[in-house]
């Protein structure tokens, strides 16, 4: 059985914002330069971060405890 949408919401909201805010503007189909000037970072600084959130994504989603 899947996640509640609450339990999913909790485990996206354990991100950090940044981070959640660059994977939901490439969800919403932004480009490299709107993210970049969405997060105000280099345009070259949007893959890393983007890679590094799908991480932390992730981890969060794959805890088995998402209160901890």
């Amino acid at each position: 059985m899947g996640a509640s949408p609450d339990d999913l919401e909790h485990r996206l909201q354990r991100l950090p914002e940044r981070h959640l805010l660059a994977l939901r503007a490439l969800a919403s189909g932004f480009d490299a330069a709107d993210i970049a000037a969405l997060l105000g970072i280099p345009e070259g600084s949007v893959r890393p971060t983007l890679r590094l959130a799908a991480a932390k994504l992730v981890t969060a989603l794959g805890d088995a405890d998402p209160a901890s």
